[in-house]
């Protein structure tokens, strides 16, 4: 397929528009739930959701990875290998979580059967099929991201009514497991749904060797991302902690759309091309990821420049200690975009390994910093090391970048200026208009 402007901006503004809409929906039955639980809860679910991830990734042979990438993809022999693969490990990850549950629980200080009731859905969504991933080979963007809005709005609704039925940490789990157990049938319904076991070694093989990078890479992205909420889990109180996880996933939600235009868009695209000359993929990547990004800037400058008084209209006293957390964390999170971009293009030409080495700076920068930050600053020190962990990450990528004759460094010093420049301008403008900056609470 020719990788045009046309093909990849299309997809973006799909997957743009309908991850907004999920966000929306996510963002309103998180406030909801902000009424209805206590800030304990969440610091639970925070701590429960995050141990599920990262038993999840201990085994992460990139599955979807694979199925995009490989010549074979499409052959339904090499589907139901893969299938195959991940129904065996989806099992396997529910008895090491239902196990661990006992030791994590005293570990951070909660109910073991919440834990192993959270572990159900390791074993649910294994058994989904891999249809989404032909779908997103195929570039079938728009059906594709149809498919995960739905899945968002019934997950919405799950949560949001249980919680209003009973407001409590089980609740929560059960709408996780339901919402599990939904998107799992429903992948059966796409076009190429149907999968059964198989077992070609020849493949299995070849999804092994290609996976094992990509487990790498997952298990240290967990890592990276999660040192936070593992660490400050035990160091911090709950209701403290659930304050800053509702902080942590605002923030988040730019990185993840991030990660969803380069896991959906560029690293289909790219892998389709991979064969070309790299000055030739650069620079058809040139204008349309400055468009990508250019926007990504100025909606960043906004919300920063504002974030404090979204927290403070939306949520209730109880959780306004967000209000210095959020534009810290947020000024992070632009490092973490423009490197969840540039790695997508680095896996699209078939070199995980500066992925992964970019996550394991970024996990030691954050394993030596946050316990030191929350020693010497406490809960600020700690963030503004959260915060600016991924500088590490993009120096690794972009030495990559670099060796592999893809590099961006040039574009990603010009609007990281412009996203900061218009940021300080829209900061002075609050100041002079005396409404205080959006970090005034930090220096508090």
């Amino acid at each position: 397929m020719q990788l045009s402007e046309k093909l990849v901006m299309r997809g973006a503004v799909w997957t743009i528009g309908t991850y907004g809409l999920s966000v929306v929906l996510r963002f309103g039955s998180n406030v909801i739930l902000s009424r209805l639980v206590v800030p304990e809860v969440f610091g639970i679910m925070l701590v429960i959701n995050t141990l599920r991830s990262g038993i999840e990734l201990i085994s992460d042979v990139g599955i979807g990875q694979n199925i995009i990438h490989n010549s074979h993809g499409e052959e339904k022999s090499f589907r139901d290998t893969a299938w195959t693969i991940q129904i065996l490990r989806g099992m396997i990850l529910f008895g090491i979580m239902f196990l661990a549950a006992a030791p994590l629980g005293r570990l951070y200080s909660l109910p073991t059967t919440a834990i192993q009731f959270a572990s159900i859905s390791l074993a649910i969504m294994g058994a989904a099929s891999v249809s989404i991933y032909i779908l997103q080979r195929r570039m079938q963007l728009i059906r594709l991201n149809l498919f995960d809005l739905s899945m968002d709005v019934i997950g919405s609704l799950l949560v949001v009514g249980l919680a209003l039925y009973s407001p409590t940490i089980w609740s929560l789990i059960l709408a996780g497991v339901l919402g599990a157990a939904v998107r799992a049938c429903s992948t059966y319904l796409l076009p190429y749904g149907r999968n059964w076991f198989a077992w070609q070694p020849h493949y299995a093989h070849q999804i092994l060797h290609f996976g094992k990078w990509i487990y790498i890479a997952s298990l240290l992205s967990f890592l990276s991302s999660s040192f936070d909420k593992l660490f400050l889990g035990q160091s911090i109180p709950l209701a403290m902690l659930g304050v800053y996880g509702i902080a942590r996933n605002i923030a988040d939600l730019p990185a993840m759309l991030s990660a969803r235009l380069g896991y959906s868009v560029v690293f289909p695209l790219i892998s389709r091309e991979k064969d070309k000359p790299r000055a030739e993929l650069r620079k058809r990547l040139v204008p349309l990821r400055l468009k990508l990004l250019l926007a990504c800037a100025v909606c960043m400058a906004l919300g920063i420049a504002f974030a404090d008084v979204a927290v403070r209209i939306i949520y209730d006293a109880r959780y306004h200690e967000a209000t210095w957390m959020l534009p810290i964390l947020l000024v992070g999170v632009w490092g973490a975009i423009l490197c969840s971009i540039n790695e997508y293009a680095l896996l699209g030409v078939g070199k995980p390994l500066y992925g992964a080495a970019g996550n394991m700076a970024k996990l030691a920068s954050l394993a030596i910093g946050i316990p030191a930050g929350l020693y010497f600053q406490g809960l600020l020190g700690a963030i503004l090391v959260i915060a600016f962990s991924d500088l590490c990450r993009y120096l690794i990528i972009l030495f990559g970048q670099r060796r592999e004759r893809i590099s961006f460094f040039a574009q990603d010093v010009l609007l990281s200026i412009l996203m900061l420049g218009l940021l300080a301008g829209l900061t002075l403008l609050r100041q002079q208009l005396g409404f205080g900056t959006t970090f005034d609470g930090a220096a508090g």
